[in-house]
């Protein structure tokens, strides 16, 4: 019991010592719903921030503060009831800065360029007693510089703050904006933009090709959007310094989507300090947030804007997903090259030649039946009605034709179907090879897409040690060789990005090239993964189930190599044509001592004469003859055999005893180069196999140890060398074990091509029964 009261005492005085803050709300802008969740996001910040020792509560605000004087006024009213002071907005701001003897504590917000605002600025503090501020150090020539990347301007209309405008030294102002004018060779004009955005719109000179916002703050949501909107039907490029306008439509901003987090956690951290008994004229005003470059892709197609390779590579692309991008599988694209291959479709067409060429050689062997109709004029002194001989006529003819035996037309016949069989077997080749060639550009697309993605994540991490080294740099633990260093590894990593991107165009290229360029000129490719179905069917299939042991990878690559020789379409399209060759070889020795024997029957009949011997004369009459012979006809049998031509019948059996040699010689060679293929390919596939287990492996440990060196290197504990080369080990074990799946499923893919199938295209009985041989082979 009397522990329970001491307890209950001990509460109730902490509860008593615990130290009041009681915070001032001094703001440039009216009261509103967003200003009041952002003061009620500031309050719940420090509460957090200082600790149950401390108690924090709102005292009282002052909004819609228009001048200086009021500012003033509103501070002298909470003399005596604040403990701390937060300025919102540059007139309240420059007001309370201008007092010469500050009571209370201020922490200001809302600074756009102390120099330019004339206030208190010394060495990265404030250096005014009772008086700090937070100053995000955007830097307009920076801004405006990946403003130029994206867009080529020549005339720009800097959007300020009207409230914002009236704080900075004109003069100044005048004199930046003429440097920056010099240096982009544009003209650039300020504007001030109070509570009518229409009016200021509305006013643009017409010369106007591009608009950069500065932070407004003073403007609804509403005001803003129709700004912009405006801007943006009148097809004028905007950029802003305030990743929130990126929402409404603006199309670039250099900035940092946590800019308000960030600012509010300095805010408390501030305060914390303060009610500590920190000298607010040391404390650092600077807040250096980590910028990227945004591009809004909708805004861009909306304004008919094209974005440069360099920017789409490197900066982050938001908007733009109202398009439908057809992404295509493994599957579909091994169906697209089948149907749409040009190569393919050759090869095919070859095959109809092939067949074509057949029909052609068998004609020969069919009979012949020609007719025709001949017009003759012959000298008056020939022409006799004895000899049937008119001086004009005009005969008709039927030709009948059958070759009865010939050597040399029957091996054509032969030869020629065996050159379809082979043409066709080269065929099966061609689009076996096509498959393979689709299926690596379709993982070359694959890794390059991988690789853009790891290389932007180095990018992203390069970037971040960039800031840590500026960090160590403003705490005095590192010099500038650091930064310089990092700006350098910087812009290396930009131009990796901007390769890896390209190399990604490419792959894409050639891929789509292969399937005669029938996908979209934007398409996407799924993405095979370990728990894939894809994979898993060749992480299970046969091969790689068995092979275990150095007996069962050299069983199995036997295996394999057997199957190659007898099943791939290259050794079944060379047995053909080696078939033809011994026909042609045989042909060239009966060519020797066989003749060609051919039937022939031709009639005839004179349809039409005039002339001399046209009609009976005496002379015919004289020879018995009463009437003309008008048809004829004959038929006979003819037997040909060569004596001696020159030796061409020798020469020709030579030269197809050498196509015989030269044909088995590329049997030969054809059987090395696939046996070599398909042992080298099992060998790749049980290295790929086990480097995916150990490459996922390497890459975790490689990104603990970059992480413990950037943190080491944060503290001041490691050196810029250590945390370079755990970066660059980390980016290399990333990507080895990204590629690694590639690197497996084209192991795979490779030992189907050397043994003439792919597996996935097989029937299902085909598979069983590859499958039921090798278990055959391996029980044997």
């Amino acid at each position: 019991m009397k522990f329970t009261i001491s307890f209950a005492m001990l509460v109730c005085l902490a509860q008593l010592q615990a130290q009041q803050i009681k915070i001032g709300i001094i703001s440039d802008f009216e009261q509103s719903p967003k200003l009041n969740a952002i003061i009620d996001q500031v309050m719940f910040e420090i509460d957090q921030t200082t600790g149950p020792s401390r108690k924090v509560s709102l005292k009282d605000t002052s909004f819609g503060i228009g001048s200086i004087e009021s500012a003033q006024r509103a501070y002298t009213q909470f003399e005596g009831q604040i403990d701390l002071v937060v300025a919102i907005g540059s007139i309240s701001t420059k007001g309370l800065a201008s007092i010469s003897d500050l009571s209370i504590p201020v922490v200001a917000l809302g600074i756009i360029d102390p120099k330019l605002q004339d206030i208190p600025y010394v060495n990265g503090t404030s250096g005014k007693p009772n008086f700090t501020y937070i100053w995000q150090t955007r830097k307009l020539e920076e801004e405006l510089e990946a403003f130029h990347k994206i867009h080529d301007f020549n005339s720009v209309l800097v959007f300020v703050d009207e409230k914002a405008a009236s704080t900075i030294n004109g003069q100044k102002a005048r004199n930046f904006i003429d440097s920056l004018s010099k240096k982009f060779n544009t003209e650039l004009s300020i504007v001030p933009v109070g509570a009518n955005v229409e009016e200021v719109v509305n006013q643009l000179p017409p010369q106007t090709d591009a608009a950069y916002f500065t932070v407004l703050l003073s403007q609804t949501e509403s005001q803003a959007q129709l700004m912009i909107d405006q801007l943006n039907e009148r097809k004028i490029p905007t950029f802003s310094g305030n990743a929130r306008l990126m929402d409404y439509g603006v199309l670039g901003s250099m900035a940092n989507e946590n800019d308000l987090q960030q600012v509010i956690r300095k805010l408390a951290i501030m305060s914390d300090e303060i009610a500590a008994g920190a000298d607010l004229s040391s404390i650092p005003v600077t807040l250096n947030t980590k910028d990227n470059l945004y591009v809004n892709v909708a805004t861009a197609q909306k304004i008919r804007l094209p974005i440069p390779f360099e920017v789409l590579f490197t900066a982050r692309l938001i908007g733009g997903n109202d398009r439908t991008v057809k992404t295509y599988s493994f599957e579909e694209v091994a169906e697209k090259a089948l149907n749409a291959n040009l190569n393919i479709k050759i090869s095919y067409q070859d095959v109809e030649l092939s067949k074509a060429q057949v029909k052609s050689v068998k004609a020969n062997l069919l009979p012949s039946v020609e007719s025709s109709l001949v017009a003759s004029q012959i000298n008056e002194e020939r022409a006799n009605a004895a000899f049937n001989n008119p001086e004009q006529a005009l005969t008709a003819k039927l030709t009948f034709n059958q070759l009865l035996y010939s050597e040399r037309a029957i091996a054509a016949l032969k030869i020629a179907e065996y050159a379809q069989k082979a043409q066709e077997y080269k065929t099966e080749a061609e689009v076996l090879k096509v498959l393979f060639d689709t299926y690596k550009a379709y993982l070359n697309v694959l890794s390059a897409k991988t690789n853009v993605l790891i290389q932007k994540q180095n990018l992203s991490n390069t970037r971040k040690n960039k800031e840590l080294a500026e960090i160590r740099v403003n705490l005095g633990t590192s010099n500038n060789t650091d930064i310089y260093r990092w700006e350098s590894e910087l812009a290396i990593a930009n131009q990796s990005v901007i390769d890896a991107q390209t190399k990604m165009l490419t792959a894409k290229l050639q891929l789509n090239t292969l399937l005669a360029n029938s996908l979209e000129s934007d398409f996407e490719i799924e993405d095979l993964s370990l728990e894939g179905d894809l994979y898993k069917a060749f992480s299970q299939s046969p091969i790689t189930e068995v092979v275990k042991t150095p007996e069962t990878l050299k069983l199995v690559s036997d295996f394999l190599v057997a199957e190659s020789q007898v099943r791939n379409p290259n050794e079944k399209a060379i047995l053909e044509s080696i078939n033809a060759a011994d026909r042609q070889l045989t042909q060239s020795k009966r060519m020797l001592y066989t003749p060609t024997i051919a039937l022939q029957a031709q009639t005839s009949q004179i349809v039409g004469s005039s002339g001399v011997g046209s009609s009976i004369d005496a002379g015919a009459m004289a020879l018995g003859i009463t009437e003309l012979q008008k048809n004829s006809w004959f038929a006979g049998i003819s037997l040909s055999l060569p004596i001696f031509s020159g030796f061409s019948r020798k020469a020709a059996i030579q030269q197809s005893k050498i196509n015989l040699y030269q044909l088995d010689h590329s049997q030969t060679l054809l059987d090395q180069q696939l046996e070599l293929g398909v042992r080298a390919s099992v060998l790749d596939l049980l290295s790929s196999k086990t480097n995916i287990r150990y490459s996922k492996s390497a890459s975790e440990s490689a990104q603990k140890n970059f992480e413990l060196v950037q943190e080491n290197y944060k503290q001041g504990q490691a050196s810029i060398t250590q945390l370079i080369d755990a970066q660059q080990s980390g980016l290399q074990a990333s990507l080895a074990s990204a590629f690694s799946i590639y690197e497996y499923i084209q192991a795979h893919l490779q030992i189907e091509f050397y043994v003439g199938s792919f597996i996935m295209l097989m029937p299902s009985n085909q598979v069983l029964d590859f499958n039921n041989r090798l278990q055959q082979y391996l029980n044997n």
